[in-house]
């Protein structure tokens, strides 16, 4: 299994981290994982076919545990800078 790593900023707002990651997804194939490495987040993203638009990854903030999800898969949780701050991050698969 190839994999590819991508950084983003990670000054910006959730919604952006969720755009890149998305395109990323449409260029390497499905996220594998996120990871914040200051100022940025690395995204892991396994090489192979792209997951269709409406089936690509979808990230939120979470406290505590991360919460199900329906209609998704739980892909990875990770602390992520979201605006420069740590968070929890859950990144979903809709099935």
């Amino acid at each position: 299994m190839s994999i590819v790593q991508k950084a983003c900023d990670g000054n910006q707002p959730l919604s952006y981290l969720q755009t890149v990651v998305q395109q990323e997804e449409g260029i390497y194939g499905p996220l594998t994982g996120l990871m914040a490495q200051a100022p940025n987040n690395v995204m892991t993203l396994q090489i192979g076919a792209s997951p269709a638009v409406g089936k690509r990854a979808v990230l939120e903030v979470y406290s505590g545990h991360p919460p199900e999800k329906d209609g998704h898969v739980l892909i990875c949780v990770a602390n992520c800078l979201v605006s420069a701050a740590m968070q929890s991050v859950a990144a979903y698969r809709p099935t």
